[in-house]
């Protein structure tokens, strides 16, 4: 009986073995910061506290947090709902390439309230949180491979990443933003360890692993995700966005047969994507266009549909709301005035890398170049199945730490004392990973 003594004992140790695994899992999250250059680790260690706090918080009021009452709310359920019969997950291609997206997500959580024996809302939790401190590892090592003279800069990027109010919130809650976030970067940071030195068995399955597991986490990322990879294998190949017509044709051979293998192991995760199926029948657009109408809705923060199918560059005009609401007319809360400054900053970033991009070296250019293409693709695909800016907030997570790199690297290696020393002393090699003198 629910009321028994011996019941309630039962249902008390449920807890605290969930209790006791996110503290775990927790735990080693902090751990990862050792790995990083000890200058890092406290900006690791703030960053990684801010999350916690937002989590422990959210845990506290039973998900009544901004942002965390909604899709938040309905994973955990399902995954708890999962968990009572995990006999029963589906784990076939064609179910977590599905309509919804979500089931690789779900069936993860479910295992995990599974094996803690019952519903731990905080260990939940704790598994963001250990995506989190995954992800500023991996922005680390994109910051060392991409502006080495710029590594005592790495804290602030560590500290600006997590303190943009999108970020802090959504990578802290029970949602796919973290994971989407951490396949992206790492793409982008195996893309750049393959360009200096060179391709292995490790890094290839690397590669796969994040495209793959990418293809599992929206709907839409089986199809943004491939053209991460596509773009990262730019990188790989040191192919020139602005200056491919002067490659080598040695070179560009080389690319296309790296292209064709990548992409014959690739092929049963697109073609099981129901947006590549709307591609292949020449409904793609209509396709975001009805996604559009399904999430618009009598809320306060919605700016409305407008991307149509038939008129194809209208998709500009919903790009250009995506970036921009709320604009200060609609503003009907604080949290609004703060994803205003937020869309502010992202534009500032953006403007600084197109304002100082002529004046910065070809290896700069060629490899944020590729960045920034990563980030338009994936905000564009984005912008137009979006009606609303709380769930846009949400989208802008997986891409921004692309342009924070960008925008930061590009204002740093600008300042004055930069544009008069080109070189700098060579900075050491250790384990593969670029670090400095003292580190």
């Amino acid at each position: 009986m629910s009321g028994c003594p011996g019941h309630d004992r039962i249902e008390r140790d449920k807890k605290a073995m969930g209790t006791f695994l996110g503290i775990a899992i927790v735990i080693v999250a902090f751990a990862l910061g050792n790995t990083l250059p000890k200058f890092a680790r406290n900006a690791f260690r703030l960053a990684m506290l801010a999350r916690l706090s937002i989590s422990v918080l959210n845990v506290m009021m039973e998900g009544g947090m901004i942002g965390a009452n909604a899709d938040a709310s309905f994973f955990y359920s399902n995954a708890v709902e999962r968990s009572s019969s995990i006999e029963d997950l589906a784990w076939d291609l064609v179910s977590l390439l599905g309509v919804r997206g979500m089931d690789a997500f779900s069936n993860i959580h479910a295992l995990m309230q599974w094996i803690s024996g019952g519903a731990s809302f905080f260990l939940a939790h704790a598994f963001s949180l250990l995506g989190a401190a995954l992800c500023l590892i991996i922005i680390s090592k994109i910051w060392l491979l991409l502006v080495p003279a710029e590594y005592k800069r790495l804290p602030y990027i560590l500290l600006i990443y997590s303190i943009l109010p999108s970020v802090l919130t959504n990578q802290s809650y029970i949602l796919r933003e973290v994971w989407q976030s951490l396949c992206v970067f790492g793409i982008v940071w195996l893309s750049l360890h393959i360009q200096r030195y060179g391709y292995n068995i490790t890094r290839i399955l690397g590669v796969l692993i994040f495209t793959i597991a990418g293809c599992f986490l929206h709907v839409a990322m089986a199809i943004m995700i491939n053209l991460i990879f596509l773009v990262g294998l730019l990188i790989q190949n040191k192919i020139s966005l602005t200056r491919w017509y002067m490659m080598r044709p040695a070179r560009l051979f080389k690319f296309g047969f790296i292209l064709v293998l990548f992409l014959l192991m690739l092929v049963p995760l697109v073609i099981g994507s129901g947006y590549y199926q709307s591609i292949i029948e020449g409904h793609f657009l209509q396709n975001m266009d009805s996604f559009s109408e399904v999430t618009i809705t009598e809320a306060r923060a919605d700016y409305g549909k407008l991307f149509d199918s038939g008129r194809p560059w209208t998709l500009l005009y919903s790009f250009a709301a995506y970036q921009t609401m709320p604009l200060p007319w609609r503003f009907g809360s604080v949290a609004d005035l703060i994803l205003f400054a937020e869309n502010m900053f992202r534009i500032l970033l953006l403007l600084y890398y197109l304002y100082y991009r002529k004046k910065l070296t070809q290896f700069h250019k060629d490899n944020m170049d590729a960045l920034v293409l990563m980030w338009f693709l994936m905000e564009l695909i984005w912008s137009a199945g979006t009606s609303n800016w709380g769930t846009a907030s949400r989208h802008h997570v997986p891409a921004v730490g692309l342009l924070l790199i960008v925008g930061l690297a590009s204002r740093y290696l600008m300042k004055p004392e930069r544009l008069s020393i080109r070189k700098r002393q060579p900075t050491k090699q250790f384990s593969g990973q670029i670090v400095t003198p003292g580190s």
